[in-house]
């Protein structure tokens, strides 16, 4: 859909549910890397609604991340790698615009997972994603911009950055 692809790859998280992205193509022939924690997969399918949406949606948040790199938005969206939250905000808007395109495509696609997923991984103090309604919010404004508005994916990625740019 964004013109990307990216490797993708398990890794022991040690217990602490990550998943991550890295610029770094670390398989053959990809723009970037997806590594995604055993622990947290075990936790997300463990859910008892929408398990596997819920995979689905960390990896769409990751495979923003991989959009903003080969763009060369990340530079934009985090001048300091320290202070990432415009860069989530542009990952969970990314993942939302995806299940919003999907959505239009199969009406019973179950994106309502992605907002909730995105939004349980934020607490109510916000941290280096945000807090849960932050989360929540930019998924939601990524839906609505696919499925509501039926943005083109080259729309949706400077709709994405403009939205996480605007986020204070």
């Amino acid at each position: 859909m964004f013109d990307v692809l990216p490797g993708f790859a398990y890794y022991n998280d040690a217990g602490q549910p990550n998943a991550r992205a890295t610029s770094q193509p670390l398989l053959d022939r990809t723009d970037g890397t997806v590594l995604f924690g055993l622990s947290l997969l075990s936790s997300l399918l463990a859910r008892p609604q929408h398990g596997d949406a819920s995979v689905v949606a960390v990896c769409a948040h990751e495979f923003g991340h991989i959009v903003s790199y080969k763009n060369g938005l990340i530079s934009r969206l985090a001048p300091n790698p320290m202070q990432p939250f415009r860069a989530e905000q542009y990952a969970d808007y990314i993942a939302g615009f995806f299940a919003g395109k999907r959505k239009r495509e199969r009406p019973s696609f179950p994106a309502v997972a992605f907002a909730t997923t995105q939004r349980s991984f934020g607490g109510p103090v916000r941290g280096s994603h945000g807090t849960g309604v932050e989360r929540g919010q930019a998924v939601e404004q990524g839906f609505l911009d696919a499925y509501t508005k039926n943005l083109t994916p080259a729309e949706g990625m400077r709709a994405g950055f403009d939205f996480a740019m605007s986020r204070n």
